[in-house]
């Protein structure tokens, strides 16, 4: 429901800005006309347009320097981005097919092509700024690459401009269509596979920059150590006189090792659905500090043995793994003993007592219900911190993060946040690419299959309007491919 609140507040920006825009251009507001005028602006029912000429000298000053470098960059680009297509095309194929042979609906593990991020649905409304970062870089990254080819071949270049349609945001450049059909179809070629080529690269550099994080900030932080405590909400059932602050790592929950925070999602799952461990211990200390009562049966099958106020001091009720009837004749059949100092005197869990080593050592286990479980947190410093409750809270309300600073000034919010954007811009400029260059109608595909089907009919003589049908057929195609995967994709999202 969140992403559909945030929608509609989009559409009534939209409308409110449309609104005073027609009742401003009516009432001939000279300030706001002269101020669309001058900043390039124009805004239309569920559209925002700018457009603007201050960017075309720089880019004809960095377009017109070291022309061979550029030759040979987007010539690259022409050859890197023609196998995208045939790889792309192939792909959408296949999986078009697949969707097709078991209907349109929704399939758990279906092979996909493309996984779009919708914000609220499976990307945190959290994240939104860096979804809007990451499609910024995307877009004008894109688009920077047709006009530094378009200066390059000597096409006049108008300006830049951004369109908002919506939530989406395209920037397009606009140039000397005259020009451009003038030119030849390799110059041709270059101008139209320059954005999609340029999308490669910057997802190359973001996915380079990912990989050689671990090693650029390995003299400020340590990685797969354990995990670093970030914040703890005040409702958190870890908190306390003895609960865990901000800034311990955690390395350990009970038995299971904690090295990211993989592990620590894992860990608190896999405690949620096991059975409740036994811990191996001692007859002598059983009989030292066990201070039951007579047992009581409460609520789910759990045995009460304690009084209160044993309760309050940090005791609870333990009972044999085997059940009562397993406890020797000089043992109770249900020990209430002090929980902390037990596990602390523990040496290992068990699941039954021949799993604890010595003879005089039994595996005993908490009463307690079926989802409440007791969960030891290992820090690198401090006590131990116990839990009692269910494992989910702990992760609900506890932020850990897989950077876990070497030095007290340092946070992990300054790697976190750049490996989440290169995450973001890995995926979103490859998507882009890949989107782009299939041939589908108002996307880069469309051109580049033209002049591509222009290069055939140079080898094997074809009409003119056996061109145009040919190019009209594999955009068409492209685009219904191509459409049947998205609607495929957003019934999985939201259905």
């Amino acid at each position: 429901m969140d992403i559909l609140y945030v929608l509609i507040a989009i559409g009534l920006i939209h409308c409110t800005l449309f609104f005073f825009d027609t009742i401003f251009k009516s009432c001939c507001h000279f300030p706001y006309i002269y101020l669309l005028e001058n900043s390039g602006l124009e805004v239309q029912l569920m559209r925002i347009k700018w457009f603007t000429t201050t960017f075309n000298r720089k880019i004809m000053k960095w377009g017109m320097n070291r022309s061979k470098f550029w030759t040979t960059w987007f010539n690259a680009g022409v050859i890197i981005s023609i196998i995208l297509l045939l790889i792309v095309m192939i792909e959408i194929l296949r999986v078009t097919f697949n969707i097709c042979s078991v209907g349109l609906t929704v399939q758990k593990n279906s092979p996909v092509l493309l996984k779009p991020m919708l914000p609220g649905v499976d990307m945190p409304l959290n994240e939104i700024g860096y979804y809007l970062i990451t499609l910024a870089m995307c877009i004008i990254f894109h688009e920077l690459g047709h006009a530094l080819a378009a200066v390059r071949e000597d096409v006049q270049l108008y300006g830049v401009g951004i369109l908002l349609v919506f939530v989406i945001p395209i920037a397009y450049v606009n140039m000397n269509s005259e020009q451009f059909v003038s030119l030849p179809l390799r110059n041709q070629l270059r101008i139209m596979c320059a954005g999609v080529w340029h999308n490669i690269i910057l997802a190359a550099i973001a996915a380079t920059i990912l990989v050689l994080s671990t090693w650029f900030w390995a003299p400020l932080y340590d990685l797969h150590s354990g995990v670093y405590v970030k914040s703890i909400l005040p409702n958190s059932p870890s908190k306390g006189s003895t609960g865990l602050l901000e800034h311990d790592v955690i390395y350990k929950l009970n038995d299971c090792p904690v090295k990211h925070s993989d592990d620590w999602s894992n860990c608190i799952l896999n405690i949620i659905r096991q059975p409740t461990p036994g811990y191996c211990v001692q007859q002598s200390f059983i009989q030292e500090y066990d201070e039951s009562v007579a047992s009581r049966q409460k609520n789910n099958e759990v045995v009460n043995c304690c009084t209160l106020d044993n309760e309050l001091s940090g005791s609870l009720c333990f009972e044999y793994i085997e059940g009562p009837q397993a406890a020797p004749l000089h043992l109770p059949p249900h020990s209430c003993l002090p929980v902390r100092t037990m596990i602390d005197q523990s040496p290992n869990y068990c699941q039954a007592s021949y799993e604890c080593s010595s003879p005089d050592t039994h595996c005993i286990k908490p009463s307690l219900d079926n989802i409440t479980k007791i969960v030891q947190i290992k820090r690198k410093v401090g006590k131990d911190v116990l839990v009692l409750g269910y494992p989910a809270d702990i992760y609900r309300t506890v932020d850990v993060s897989d950077w876990v600073p070497k030095y007290s000034f340092l946070n992990p919010k300054i790697p976190e946040s750049l490996v989440l954007l290169c995450k973001y811009v890995t995926m979103f400029s490859a998507g882009l690419a890949a989107i782009n260059v299939v041939p589908c109608f108002f996307s880069d595909g469309q051109y580049i299959i033209n002049i591509l089907v222009l290069y055939v009919s140079h080898v094997i003589p074809l009409r003119e309007h056996t061109r145009q049908v040919l190019t009209l057929t594999i955009t068409s195609i492209g685009t219904i491919f191509l459409s049947i995967n998205i609607v495929y994709l957003l019934m999985n999202k939201l259905v």
